[in-house]
């Protein structure tokens, strides 16, 4: 059992103790206030204050963990050994404070203080100190744990590691399940005369064949993907978006048989979840409604989501998904770029900073979405993911990709993506054979 001294217990430092030393580390320990316990204490153990005791491994404490407040906080960036660190140390036995620096980029905590939003309302990947400091493509946290863990074995070489190991879950948005199939009468028509006034002929062509069954729907890739599922065995994650049409919501009516019909076959071959519309950030009871919609098709509990844009609001979009009965979340990740934007690429809980508490709400950070790579060419792109891989590999992370049905279709805008999603999906079953 590693023992670990603090001046006093907080709700922070229990979470990201639980991160740092159960779920990244598989090490049981204690926490005392005791400093007569802690000298006395003959096994491992860790000294987390403000200065030296004895012959514990010490980390030299900074006061993020001891607050029960969210302010503007000074964030220091050294390189250490190659590696860009928060709050650093000099006179400590590891040479910045791991814990506030997990903590401030797991919690989320500079996403809690004013900033300047995008055009939906978002956090700006630009404003993130790990965007600022040139580490968002890179999982610093847990490149940190690691470094961590030779440090402390180095001292303790009795101290049992538990290893974890590389995962991947495939993850797909359905924002608009058909190009075509499932539309009205009168929207085919609308759109076929708008097609028929630009001279879109392909597109004229596109639809006639599909309305009369004579070809596929463009954007209807579900058998493919079904396949490669099945053959590979790999974990996957759909998720449907049933609101109401809006302008940023342009699915299929839930009430739809084709959209029906389509629940129904991806349930057969993969986890499915719900993708809360564009306003649920705004009017959170739209997430309750959405979701007993899917549960009364799919005939199914639902506790997976991840919200439409990438759009949601700390902590009060989270704390809605919790009321509406998500336990696991799919949003954390960058809206336009890829990387880590909670500087993990593994799976933690939800702590609300206002509560100051820890939630049930199990976040899966998304390691890239497909629309933040298309300002890239194709190979490009591919470098990218492939980058962005190996990065999870080295960390043994979980690997989690977005993309949507319209781009890896066969049409000749995206012609290409289905390409790279398919050297994707080849380079992560390699990298699973091999690990």
């Amino acid at each position: 059992m590693l023992l670990i001294y603090l001046p006093k217990i907080s709700a922070r430092c229990n979470y990201i103790f639980d991160y740092i030393f159960q779920t990244e580390l598989g090490i049981e320990y204690a926490v005392t206030t005791d400093i007569t316990e802690f000298r006395h204490y003959q096994q491992e153990k860790i000294n987390y204050s403000f200065s030296r005791i004895d012959d514990g491994f010490f980390v030299k404490a900074s006061s993020l963990l001891f607050e029960n407040k969210i302010a503007r906080q000074e964030i220091i960036v050294e390189e250490k050994n190659g590696m860009k660190v928060l709050f650093p140390n000099s006179n400590d036995d590891l040479g910045f404070d791991i814990f506030s620096a997990a903590f401030y980029l797991i919690s989320r905590y500079e996403e809690y203080l004013p900033f300047t939003s995008d055009e939906f309302g978002r956090f700006n990947a630009e404003e993130s100190v790990a965007f600022k400091n040139g580490f968002s493509d890179v999982p610093i946290v847990n490149i940190s744990v690691q470094i961590f863990q030779m440090e402390l074995q180095e001292k303790f070489p009795n101290l049992q590691i538990k290893r974890t190991s590389f995962q991947t879950i495939l993850t797909y948005d359905i924002d608009v399940a058909y190009k075509y199939l499932g539309r009205s009468f009168g929207r085919n028509i609308g759109s076929l005369l708008k097609d028929v006034f630009s001279f879109n002929l392909k597109n004229i062509r596109e639809r006639i064949q599909t309305i009369f069954n004579a070809e596929k729907d463009p954007w209807d890739v579900y058998d493919e993907l079904k396949s490669m599922i099945v053959k590979s065995q790999l974990v996957s994650n759909f998720f449907f978006l049933l609101s109401n049409k809006t302008k940023y919501d342009r699915n299929l009516s839930y009430k739809n048989g084709a959209m029906k019909r389509l629940i129904d076959k991806i349930m057969s071959f993969s986890n499915i979840g719900i993708h809360p519309s564009f306003y649920s950030s705004v009017f959170p009871e739209k997430i309750i409604i959405e979701k007993e919609r899917l549960e009364n098709i799919s005939c199914k509990k639902i506790f997976r989501s991840r919200q439409h844009f990438l759009k949601f609001k700390l902590p009060d979009t989270y704390n809605a998904l919790l009321s509406a009965g998500i336990t696991e979340d799919y949003s954390m990740g960058f809206s336009k770029i890829p990387g880590f934007r909670a500087g993990t690429c593994k799976p933690f809980y939800f702590y609300d900073l206002k509560g100051e508490k820890e939630t049930k709400l199990k976040i899966f950070p998304v390691t890239f979405m497909d629309g933040t790579l298309m300002n890239l060419d194709s190979d490009e792109a591919f470098e990218k993911i492939l980058q962005l891989l190996k990065e999870v590999k080295k960390v043994d992370g979980i690997f989690i990709p977005l993309w949507h049905n319209h781009t890896i279709s066969e049409t000749e805008e995206f012609a290409t993506w289905k390409s790279v999603h398919d050297k994707m999906i080849e380079q992560i079953l390699f990298t699973l054979n091999a690990s």
